[in-house]
């Protein structure tokens, strides 16, 4: 959010900007505040880059002609006035709401007052689309072996591809499934491990630290690299504040953030299911796997809180046991769901394509035709991608055959650079 502010002399304009400082850093990086102070004569050359004006008390009655021309120019623009204290009244009300202003201040008000009021406006610049706050989507399941990790990496190759920046993270803190599939290891895990042990701040440079990039778009954030901050994330409940603190600077840093949740429940994980845009149930369809299903939703329903936000995507173990309907069906007695939950296609059985992990590739890029216009088809259906977007900056190959990759070696063509003899990315 860009903030201009406006007073009659340099040291005015200082004295208001210190308000702006007195604020947490975390609530700075928050509301992504970028500030320029400007004198009185030079305003309207900045105007346009404002999202925010801000008048300092030192203009005194010409803040009120200020705040006219430039409603004039941008009516979208918000206005805050700080007015001096013997000034603050109805009549100074009246006369900045008259001009457009959206909030008057006294010099003595508390910075937080001001931050409430930022607050405020971002909040409407979020529902208006005016800010950036990435989907949170977060990926479970009741069993293992469903394929939610070869999903969450797919996803991943899906936003490279249409240019949406995303955040991979994995919280499988045992195997690390999803990190070991792309082929991602490194320091940046310590990272991870110093916020939970308190060596380290979370804040926007240290998550950039954390992540590691495997194309222009997308990075992965990697479990802790020790047990002992790994068991804190998940098990510990002091996890849940440092949780919240990653999915909100996420939001700001990303378009879209995918958590392979890899089925566990605790602290950590209850955060983010309930913070998150969309839960992505995966399952497969066997009687196990059903049952299964059954008895987790009566744990996640109530973190969940509404079934609004869940959506169920079946990745079918052969393609010949239970389909969407009958699942749904099955289910439906016990929990209510209603027929939106169900609402995905399922992923085509494409035993190819099953061999993505470590090849550079994912299966998306690797699968048919059919599989990658499923995974297409679901991104949208996420929000993801949108419902029209056709902006891929790496066309996949139609052919039926599976490679699909264009002849570019897939997403991970970027970063690894050449392919082996096999046909897959070779790291460098």
């Amino acid at each position: 959010m860009k903030l201009l502010i406006v007073d009659s002399t340099t040291e005015q304009q200082a004295f208001c900007a210190k308000r702006i400082e007195s604020f947490n850093q975390s609530d700075m990086e928050m509301l992504d505040l970028r500030v320029k102070l400007v004198g009185e004569k030079d305003f309207a050359e900045r105007l346009q880059d404002a999202d925010v004006l801000v008048l300092g008390s030192g203009l005194a009655e010409k803040a009120i002609v200020i705040a006219r021309q430039s409603m004039s120019v941008m009516p979208w623009l918000h206005i805050i006035m700080f007015v001096s204290d013997e000034q603050y009244g109805g009549g100074a009300f009246r006369a900045a709401h008259s001009a457009g202003v959206r909030k008057v201040f006294p010099d003595s008000a508390s910075p937080l007052d001001f931050l409430q009021e930022l607050v405020a406006i971002h909040a409407e610049f979020r529902r208006e689309g005016r800010t950036r706050e990435g989907k949170l989507i977060a990926i479970t399941h009741a069993k293992g072996g469903v394929g939610a990790t070869s999903i969450a990496a797919a996803l991943g190759e899906v936003c490279s591809v249409y240019n949406k920046r995303a955040i991979l993270w994995d919280m499988d803190v045992e195997t690390r499934d999803l990190s070991r599939s792309l082929t991602v290891n490194g320091s940046e895990a310590r990272v991870v491990s110093a916020w939970l042990n308190g060596s380290r701040e979370i804040s926007r440079e240290s998550l950039k630290d954390a992540l590691v990039s495997v194309s222009n778009e997308v990075s992965v954030l990697m479990p802790p690299d020790r047990m002992a901050e790994s068991m804190d994330l998940v098990c510990h409940t002091d996890s849940m504040a440092i949780t919240q603190r990653i999915i909100e600077l996420a939001r700001v840093m990303s378009d879209v953030i995918i958590v392979d949740t890899a089925g566990r429940l605790g602290p950590a994980t209850g955060t983010i299911l309930r913070n998150a845009d969309i839960v992505l149930f995966v399952i497969d369809d066997t009687i196990l796997g059903l049952t299964a299903v059954d008895l987790y939703l009566t744990f996640i329903k109530t973190l969940i809180g509404s079934v609004d936000r869940l959506l169920f995507l079946v990745n079918p173990y052969s393609g010949v046991l239970l389909g969407v309907s009958q699942i749904a069906t099955e289910l439906e007695p016990a929990h209510n769901l209603g027929e939106a939950p169900w609402r995905l296609p399922p992923v085509p059985n494409d035993p190819k394509a099953a061999f993505w992990p470590g090849s550079g590739r994912t299966l998306y890029s690797m699968g048919q035709k059919n599989t990658r216009q499923v995974l297409e088809s679901i991104s949208r259906e996420l929000g993801i991608i949108s419902l029209n977007s056709q902006e891929r900056i790496a066309p996949q190959a139609d052919s039926g055959g599976g490679s699909g990759d264009g002849g570019n070696g897939g997403w991970f063509g970027k970063l690894f650079g050449r392919k082996n003899n096999s046909g897959f990315m070779a790291s460098q």
